[in-house]
């Protein structure tokens, strides 16, 4: 089986944290999700001076490429919950696409652009990512 390994943070607009936790926290609890992935919060390296770093990423290994279509209903239904929060980045083989939706169909499309880019760089926040909807 093919493992897909994506990391999802907000570079702007959750200067607390507090977006990053509920997202894991959803992911974490998310039923669907429990079989075909492991969720882990990481954190960054500590600053110069500081007694640690702060939690900058919600890592996701997804055990194969078919639970896309499930964590981008996760992460739609997560969106949906939370209208006002920032856009998210999700990045896998050094591409990144923004999720600004809570489509689900436009975020599995967005999650598939990604598994599949791998090479190229990419900020896919046009007609898919960017929804009037959300």
């Amino acid at each position: 089986m093919e493992q897909v390994e994506i990391g999802f943070r907000f570079d702007e607009g959750d200067d607390e944290g507090e977006a990053l936790r509920s997202l894991y926290r959803h992911l974490y609890r998310d039923d669907s999700l429990e079989r075909t992935s492991t969720v882990e919060l990481r954190e960054a390296p500590p600053l110069e001076g500081a007694m640690g770093g702060v939690w900058d990423t919600v890592n996701i290994v997804l055990t194969h490429a078919t639970a896309l279509s499930g964590l981008a209903v996760s992460v739609a239904a997560w969106r949906q919950s939370r209208p006002s929060a920032p856009p998210l980045n999700a990045q896998s083989n050094r591409t990144t696409v923004t999720v600004q939706t809570d489509d689900p169909e436009a975020v599995r499309r967005l999650l598939e652009a990604l598994n599949s880019a791998g090479n190229t760089n990419s900020d896919d926040s046009g007609d898919s990512g960017d929804s009037s909807e959300g």
